[in-house]
């Protein structure tokens, strides 16, 4: 009986993950407690990291004090992680003369993601973090788990903005101008 018990639990668990994942996927709208910014890290000051980069080199978030960092904690086996990749490289392209940078967070195994990144032009800094980035993710605000996770964090260290799910360049662009950054 306890079996049965549990394994319905896990069902009905990877059911409301699979049908997040879906909404998610086709029309960018969360619920209204997902879409909540998590105002209590805005204004704060963002967490410490070290990370290895695709050569293996530990780098530190602190490596790009003084821009605007766009922090994206994604996976390869995310669809809108995927789909707002381009989004990341075009405006680390538009705006890096401008003190502005990507960072991605890869919440994944090292082989998944060095396999992903050969196929893509990625022009910005990724590091893996496996299940440390997931932790991190907790760190930079997100209460819920989500991916992606996207975090704005200001020249002066401070978290700017946090965006739970798909990101848009025009979301992007919105932030950075708020930041006075053209």
């Amino acid at each position: 009986m306890k079996i049965i018990i549990i394994s319905l639990i896990t069902i009905a668990a990877a059911a409301a993950g699979f049908f997040l994942q879906q909404k998610l996927s086709t029309d960018n709208t969360l619920p209204a407690a997902v879409n909540q910014p998590s105002l209590s890290v805005i204004g704060q000051l963002r967490p410490e990291f070290v990370l290895p980069d695709l050569e293996g080199k530990l780098r530190n978030i602190s490596e790009w004090d003084g821009k605007i960092r766009l922090v994206n904690f994604w996976a390869t086996w995310c669809p809108p992680c995927l789909r707002e990749m381009p989004a990341f490289i075009e405006m680390q392209a538009q705006f890096a003369d401008q003190d502005f940078v990507v960072l991605g967070i890869a919440v994944d195994s090292r082989d998944a993601v060095d396999t992903f990144v050969e196929t893509m032009d990625i022009n910005y800094p990724i590091f893996v973090g496996d299940s440390a980035a997931l932790e991190l993710t907790t760190l930079y605000g997100n209460r819920l788990g989500v991916l992606p996770f996207s975090v704005f964090v200001g020249k002066n260290n401070k978290i700017i903005s946090t965006h739970n799910g798909e990101i848009t360049a025009e979301t992007i662009k919105s932030i950075l101008l708020s930041q006075s950054v053209k």
